[in-house]
């Protein structure tokens, strides 16, 4: 399964690639924090960074590859509401 940042990205609109309600995304995530919150939920996942998002192919905002056999929006939630909370306590 792959997971780009625009899809739990607060600044993006759902037509945008946004893939979970705004009130769940998370503002800027990278594809480093992506992977370290998929790394906590004890799940196999590596970063490929030198790719581009397809809609916006002129940003190179990488992506991770995860093995997962759930829902994409499940793991979509849980990884937007981990990053969520690191970035509370960095504040």
């Amino acid at each position: 399964m792959i997971i780009w940042p625009a899809y739990i990205d607060s600044r993006k609109s759902r037509s945008e690639g946004r893939r979970i309600p705004l009130e769940d995304s998370v503002e800027a995530p990278s594809s480093g924090e992506i992977l370290r919150a998929l790394r906590k939920l004890q799940l196999d996942a590596r970063m490929e960074s030198d790719k581009s998002y397809p809609a916006s192919w002129w940003e190179s905002s990488g992506r991770v590859i995860v093995e997962y056999d759930g829902r994409k929006k499940d793991i979509l939630l849980k990884v937007a509401r981990l990053i969520k909370s690191q970035k509370k306590k960095n504040k």
